[in-house]
């Protein structure tokens, strides 16, 4: 008897083991359908070719991929989510600009933000943030945000008079930000004015410093071809030769010679080029205000914006002068009637 009900309890337990793992493989397989049915979802089913730059290999990658990749690297994704999507349509509208006005000789486009978009694949970011101090909560729900972002706004681009506008964007511009002709050659692009900005104050790289020596300032002028020479007494003079409309420097006197800001900004890694100069000990320092170019949308002024309760749109509208938000998938924009 004992035994028998010894045996009994065994077969019952097995049973009972048995039970409890044919149940966690139906809800991991639930999970994992789930997730290939929410991928499925979110996959736009146009495709794209990206060069990655470090390996030179081209890349297919579904387009709403690439944008989730592209926001995450270009946006924080704890901005506000009227700001998110606002930053989504502009991805959309500059990589469809690019690859009508300046694709890559073999792909469309690339992965270097100092050609077309900043690019770091999905899982790489996610590592950058667990190690930033990020909880797996907020990254998912960051991830999620802009993912929503990308869907809601599904084939929305940014158009001038029927065609795709180049959609420039930068980090901040306090006050203002720039017109496109004071820093390309005094090219005018209608959609890309100055406009007045209001940006939270305490965003951590509104303001910075640059401090560089007589001797790296001169050598690093002379080394890039826009001086022969620099006196100390020279360097001693330097000043603001002139601004542009939006109140940031346009150009600089050095000695004999003028040096245009965006030159400088490239050269000596300064923030933006609204600053201010002064000459002390041999060195020049430059106070600077903002992060960028300040051409186009400026990431911390929308964000501030969506705060303030402006949508998607109104941002957009804020930034490009007179221009319109259309489906590229609309039969009038294929067919070029926009």
């Amino acid at each position: 008897m004992k035994l028998r009900l010894a045996f009994l309890y065994v077969i019952s337990a097995v049973l009972f083991c048995l039970i409890v793992v044919l149940a966690l493989e139906n809800i991991n397989n639930k999970e994992e359908e789930k997730k290939e049915e929410e991928k499925i979802e979110f996959e736009s089913g146009s495709t794209i070719q990206l060069l990655r730059s470090a390996t030179g290999q081209i890349e297919t990658l579904d387009l709403n991929y690439y944008l989730l990749c592209v926001v995450a690297s270009e946006i924080p994704f704890g901005y506000e989510y009227e700001a998110i999507k606002a930053q989504v349509v502009v991805a959309r509208t500059y990589l469809f600009n690019k690859i009508i006005n300046d694709k890559e000789e073999l792909a469309d486009v690339c992965d270097s933000y100092m050609h077309c978009q900043a690019f770091t694949d999905i899982d790489k970011l996610e590592e950058t943030w667990k190690n930033k101090g990020f909880s797996e909560t907020d990254i998912k729900n960051g991830e999620e945000k802009i993912k929503k972002a990308i869907i809601e706004t599904q084939g929305e681009v940014i158009t001038y008079k029927g065609e795709i506008i180049d959609a420039l964007f930068h980090a901040s511009s306090p006050q203002k930000t720039e017109d496109a002709s004071a820093i390309w050659s005094g090219v005018d692009i209608p959609y890309l004015k100055s406009v007045e900005n209001v940006e939270d104050e305490n965003y951590e790289r509104r303001t910075s410093t640059n401090v560089i020596s007589y001797a790296t300032f001169k050598n690093t002028l002379i080394d890039n071809g826009y001086i022969h020479d620099l006196t100390l007494d020279e360097f001693n003079n330097i000043h603001i030769n002139e601004y542009t409309s939006s109140g940031r420097v346009k150009s600089i006197a050095v000695g004999p010679y003028c040096i245009k800001a965006e030159n400088l900004r490239t050269l000596f890694g300064l923030n933006s080029t609204n600053f201010t100069l002064s000459i002390r000990n041999e060195n020049i320092q430059f106070d600077v205000l903002g992060f960028g170019h300040g051409v186009g949308l400026s990431q911390v002024g929308a964000n501030t914006y969506a705060k303030a309760g402006k949508s998607c749109e109104e941002i957009i509208h804020h930034y490009y002068t007179d221009v319109e938000i259309k489906d590229i998938n609309s039969e009038q924009m294929k067919r070029g009637e926009i």
